[in-house]
């Protein structure tokens, strides 16, 4: 009996565990099947998502879209018609100094620097005293007004003498008259000595003190304005040719440009002109066309064309490159033109889109005429009163030709 019940219970372990692999089996069926499941509609999903992308779609040369795609790129339309056109030249050029407003400021007599009072870049006002110098010419020259003078005092009081001689019968008439010659001679020596410290830059304020200091020059500034180059350092010896400072008036600037000679036929003195930074574009100033060469350089043939620009804020630094944007006078003119971000290049040629329907539009290539900062002349490709394109252009051209 022991036995036989020992052979039952092993026959129902052996039983239990093929029960629980086909369990475990049909588990790992049902998994499959489900991940697979899964997947499958994973893909369907992608599949549906791609087929119903909201993109333009191009059929028999018109280019259809949704409206949500409309609202997504701010598509809006204009109508062509005749509007104003200020032609525009665009040219890059340099700033630089106004030399109107520039000022080498240096000694007319040799001498030596003993107080320099200003650094580069400074700010100076007229009249300020940039520099010292001990100079010996200018000491002479101040030296011989002492001696002037007293000559000159002495033939005055022999002057007054002489009268009251003459007038004692003492002296002479003839006396009188040469004693105030001699006078009328000093005051003339005394003058022209004056006049010589002067034309040598000299002061010569407190020379009547016998102890004043004599050969001091005072190097002053002629305008104001910024001091953009100092040359000169204490103790240097300088020669009349000698530069020491550089002035220069920073509110107003040049620009020179080189406009070729095909382009100069529409520019006229005055023109205006637009100037931006190359570095920053939202650093823009206005300023007006002042002169323009009556000669071509020959090796470019172009003319030079200099442009006053006033930099009241001083934004603008002498040589930063700049973009001028010149706006001709001559050629004004109303033509059927459509704004400048209307247009778009495809294989090269300027293109429009002209709406032929409901949310769909068609692309046209165009002629261009003149061109302005803000619209374009359009001289074929466009009829008057056509419905063109002028917001959302690049998003139709970017998922039309991608």
């Amino acid at each position: 009996m022991w036995v036989r019940a020992r052979s039952l219970d092993v026959a129902a372990r052996v039983a239990y565990q093929g029960a629980v692999r086909r369990v475990k089996a049909i588990c790992a069926v049902v998994c499959v099947f489900f991940v697979a499941a899964c997947g499958g509609a994973e893909d369907t999903a992608s599949a549906a998502a791609v087929s119903t992308r909201d993109v333009p779609v191009f059929e028999g040369g018109v280019v259809k879209f949704s409206q949500r795609f409309a609202e997504r790129v701010g598509y809006r339309t204009e109508e062509a018609s005749p509007q104003p056109i200020v032609p525009v030249l665009h040219v890059t050029g340099l700033l630089e100094f106004d030399e109107r407003r520039l000022a080498a400021v240096g000694s007319r007599i040799a001498g030596r620097v003993s107080e320099v009072h200003v650094v580069d870049g400074a700010e100076i006002e007229p009249g300020e005293v940039l520099a010292s110098l001990e100079s010996a010419e200018l000491g002479e020259a101040q030296a011989e007004i002492f001696a002037i003078r007293a000559r000159a005092q002495a033939a005055t009081s022999n002057v007054s003498r002489k009268k009251q001689l003459v007038s004692e019968g003492i002296a002479s008439l003839r006396s009188a008259e040469v004693a105030s010659q001699e006078a009328d001679v000093a005051d003339a020596e005394l003058m022209a000595a004056r006049h010589r410290v002067q034309a040598l830059v000299g002061n010569e304020d407190g020379l009547r003190a016998k102890n004043s200091r004599l050969g001091l020059l005072s190097l002053r500034a002629p305008i104001g304005g910024r001091i953009v180059g100092v040359h000169v350092f204490r103790g240097q010896a300088v020669e009349p040719s000698h530069t020491a400072f550089t002035i220069a008036d920073p509110s107003q600037l040049w620009v020179r440009l080189a406009v070729f000679e095909g382009e100069l036929k529409n520019l006229r003195e005055g023109d205006e002109v637009e100037i931006e930074s190359q570095a920053d574009a939202s650093v823009r100033l206005s300023g007006a066309v002042a002169f323009i060469s009556p000669t071509l350089d020959p090796s470019t043939m172009a003319a030079e064309v200099r442009v006053v620009v006033p930099n009241p804020d001083g934004k603008l630094r002498a040589g930063q490159a700049v973009n001028a944007h010149i706006l001709t006078a001559a050629d004004r003119r109303t033509a059927l033109s459509v704004p400048r971000q209307a247009l778009v290049q495809v294989d090269g040629q300027p293109t429009i889109f002209v709406e032929t329907g409901e949310r769909q539009v068609a692309p046209r290539p165009v002629t261009l005429g003149v061109q302005g900062m803000k619209r374009v002349e359009i001289v074929s490709g466009l009829e008057l009163g056509e419905r063109v394109v002028v917001d959302g252009v690049f998003a139709i051209k970017s998922e039309l030709f991608r």
